[in-house]
Parts: C-alpha cells; structure tokens; sequence
C-alpha cells in the first residue's frame, strides 16, 4: 500500500541527508553532518552522534515539508550495509522437462541459498566477521540464461544449464540492531532498508551505459561496474572524502570542522589562490592513495572496464578527482541531484520508493 509520506533517510559515513516524499513530489530537504563535540557520553558517543545528525537532517527536511512523517526508507553506511553481485550455475537432470511452478520454487531456494554461502564466504575472509553473524536484507535475480541464452525467467522453459546472476545487499547483525534501535528509539518506522545500488539503472535510464560507477563518500568509494545498463561487480576501497579533511586537519593543525568547511570552500572555488595552492599541495597525497587503490581494484575487473566514470557523491565534489581520472584516461560524467552529486544516493533510495509504490 502507498504511503501518503514517506521519509527518505541516507545515513551515510560522514553525513545524514533526509527527503521527504509524497508520492513523487519532493516536500523537503536536508542535510546534517557528524559533529563529535558537545557529546559527554562515552559509552554511547557512536550513538548519540549518529541520533544527533539524523534529528539535524529530520528537522530540515520537515521543517521545508511542514509537517512530521514516521515511516521511513533507510540508507545505511557503505561500511555497514554491504551489496555484491555474484554468479551461481544450476544443472538440471531432466533437461527436457518444462520447468513448472514447483521446480522453479527449488531452484531460486537453491541457487539463492548458494549465493548467500558464496558472498559469505568471501566476505568473512576480508573481515573476520562469521557467517551466522549476517543478515542479507535483500537477494534479487538479475538475469537467467538456459543454455546461454538470456530469457525472463525459468518458468515454462526446458533445458539443462542454468546461469543466474544475483545482487544481494547484507550487513553484520550487530549493527543493524543498533541501528533499527537508534531509528525506533527516535520514534521512526522503518519500512524498509535499502542499499543505493539496488536502483542506479534508474539513474541511467533508457541509455543503458557501459561505465564505472563511483560514489565516493565519506570513508569508502565503493565502485560498480555496469554492462550495458546492467551490474555486473562491485568493488569498494576504503578512500574517501575525509582522507581529504583529516590532511587538512592534520597539516593545518585545525579543527575536524574547520577542516571540512575548508575542503567544501575550496571545491566551489571560494578561497584565494593562495590558499588554493596550499590546498592543493595538502591534498595531493591523499589523491594519490585513492587513485592508487582506485586503479588496483580495477586491475581485478580486467575484461570488464569502460572508459566512461560517471561519480558522484561528496567526495565527487573535489575538483582532484575529476583531474585524475581525466588524466588517466577516462570520461568522467557526474550525476546530480538537486545539482549536486552528494544528494544522489537520495535520488536513489527515492527512486527505489517510487519503484516500489511506497
């Protein structure tokens, strides 16, 4: 059923934005940073921030929309809510029977539960985190092929191999449950939580494009690759726009947010060439730390590289990135939303919430 409002909710790793919707109008905006003064309590410092920021953007967006909205759409941090493609293969026995109701019912159990075991397995490895300590929030079927070729589903089709490639967005329960309960304890109602990616073909629309995509946020630019309008892998590194700030802060011996407000200035071309110079010196070693992880991580989708990077998100806004990557050879497109490529995971989640008739 349609929700009349609906509050869109992007809980990011440096920022809270919040949309209000209804329907497809946009009511309200707005936006909160993470501020680490003014809170005493050590126990629950993490939080008490992340309530802090989120009551910040809240109160923007409904103060623009006049009015209170419960049931939210929730974004959670690129380094709690995890979102991978994977590839599982199904060989049927009697090849010559059309597959019915019951028989498609067993496969998508199978080949769903493989997936969950296979993004699992790899994921543990890199993280140290056990596999019953996961949640998976969401699995979708993205493509079937029967025999190598691509068809709708598997339903009313014969034929012996089967090829399914899956997106399944998961996250470690322990901060889920911190974060439902920061949600619930603010007198919200989640609806549903959803990763940004589970929506980026809307972004692209009929175009259909062959490129990388890079949202680089806070702490991690996590990295999707896209075949023809279609995901294909993703990847992540943990660079972002505040390695960025914290050299500032660093060299500069200021404050965390005097740092930011720093970078911000200077991504819009606001201070004097003087100290854009100094910037830009400060921020040359950190460029090249995430241009090198960037292009590391690429190396591992050989095959499968485009020349074209559309970015976005806030570290996008760093006039460095787009000199990078033009330099190393790639198109570089932004996509924005509201003009400004840190507000398009919103686009995203409302995107997904029109989709799905929230």
């Amino acid at each position: 059923m349609r929700k009349e409002y609906l509050l869109v909710l992007d809980v990011g790793t440096e920022t809270v934005k919040a949309l209000i919707l209804r329907k497809k109008e946009i009511l309200g905006l707005g936006k909160e940073y993470y501020e680490r003064f003014g809170v005493f309590d050590g126990r629950d410092f993490q939080k008490d921030i992340i309530k802090k920021a989120i009551l910040g953007a809240v109160d923007k967006a409904q103060g623009q929309a006049e009015i209170k909205v419960k049931p939210v759409l929730l974004g959670l941090p690129a380094d709690v809510l995890k979102i991978r493609v994977t590839f599982q293969k199904f060989r049927r026995e009697n090849s010559k029977k059309i597959i019915g109701a019951k028989e498609k019912k067993e496969i998508h159990q199978k080949i769903l539960t493989g997936a969950k075991k296979d993004i699992a397995r790899i994921f543990c490895q890199d993280s140290g985190i056990l596999a019953q300590d996961l949640e998976f929030l969401n699995l979708e079927i993205l493509e079937v092929k029967i025999d190598g070729y691509q068809v709708p589903g598997i339903s009313g089709y014969d034929g012996e191999n089967l090829e399914f490639r899956i997106l399944a967005s998961f996250t470690p329960k322990y901060y889920l449950e911190n974060f439902r309960k920061i949600i619930n304890n603010l007198g919200f109602k989640i609806v549903k939580i959803v990763h940004p990616a589970q929506n980026l073909s809307s972004v692209v629309g009929r175009e259909r494009p062959t490129g990388i995509f890079l949202d680089i946020g806070g702490k991690i630019t996590q990295i999707f690759l896209m075949k023809n309008g279609k995901l294909e892998k993703i990847e992540e590194i943990k660079n972002g726009g505040k390695d960025f700030s914290e050299a500032l802060s660093q060299t500069l011996g200021v404050s965390e947010r005097r740092a930011r407000i720093l970078k911000e200035r200077y991504s819009r071309g606001l201070i004097s060439k003087e100290s854009k110079s100094r910037l830009k010196e400060i921020f040359s070693g950190p460029l090249q730390d995430w241009f090198g992880n960037l292009k590391v991580k690429l190396i591992t989708m050989k095959g499968l590289i485009s020349s074209n990077i559309f970015i976005f998100g806030g570290g996008s806004l760093l006039p460095e990135i787009e000199d990078i990557l033009s330099e190393g050879g790639y198109q570089v497109k932004f996509i924005r939303f509201f003009n400004n490529p840190q507000n398009t995971t919103l686009l995203l989640l409302s995107y997904y919430a029109q989709k799905e008739n929230f």
